[in-house]
């Protein structure tokens, strides 16, 4: 049975949101913090992005294995994710699905989080899948731009397939988050053996102020 909160991670109140009252094939977008994994905490960009009003659900930092959870899946993100107008409507893609769960990985474009360590990363897509969020990347690896980019009609064709998708490939996205990752990695997490298991972090507090890649 599916859970509203994932088993395991830490929960941090992400306010009021939307609750998901949308139909159609369930979704997981995912995006990264722009920060240093290394200097920043799961929790401390949890609720970063709670006072920027952009909560999101899950917020991992895969160095660390450390999940931050702060929306139910039941609610929707306040992260906008990519709009469309149709019919004169504007029609907000991250308000579609059953849910559409937003995972954002402490992590920046410039070095793909899938080309370290991650720790912690197979519970997530477990969770993912029991809200049946297949194991699938319809719009194909992200951050890789073709000769002849999909048209609109096509890229909201891919999403209404359901799975998993990079922001920047949720139609109508601003965004180019998370950059330029391995969906093979994710989708196989847990499949193959286990994770390692977490490490305690090694934070350096001399950080500085960055600009993160979930703004669109």
């Amino acid at each position: 049975m599916a859970k509203a909160w994932m088993p395991g991670a830490e929960r941090i109140d992400g306010g009021a949101t939307r609750t998901a009252t949308g139909a159609g094939a369930p979704r997981a977008v995912w995006t990264v913090t722009g920060s240093d994994p290394n200097a920043w905490s799961a929790r401390e960009e949890a609720h970063r992005l709670f006072h920027k009003g952009e909560s999101v659900h899950l917020v991992w930092n895969p160095l660390t294995g450390a999940v931050a959870q702060t929306l139910a899946a039941t609610r929707r993100s306040g992260l906008a994710l990519g709009s469309t107008s149709r019919h004169g409507l504007c029609l907000e893609h991250g308000d579609e699905g059953r849910v559409c769960l937003v995972v954002a990985v402490v992590a920046t474009e410039e070095e793909p989080f899938t080309a370290g360590p991650l720790v912690g990363l197979a519970p997530i897509v477990d969770w993912l899948e029991s809200w049946g969020v297949p194991r699938s990347w319809p719009a194909g690896p992200p951050g890789v731009r073709d000769e002849r980019p999909p048209s609109p009609e096509e890229t909201v064709r891919v999403w209404s397939r359901g799975g998993h998708f990079g922001h920047g490939q949720v139609p109508g996205s601003l965004s180019t988050a998370p950059g330029r990752v391995a969906p093979e990695r994710v989708l196989t997490a847990g499949l193959h053996g286990t994770v390692p298991a977490a490490r305690p972090p090694q934070l350096s507090r001399k950080h500085p102020d960055h600009q993160p890649s979930v703004t669109t």
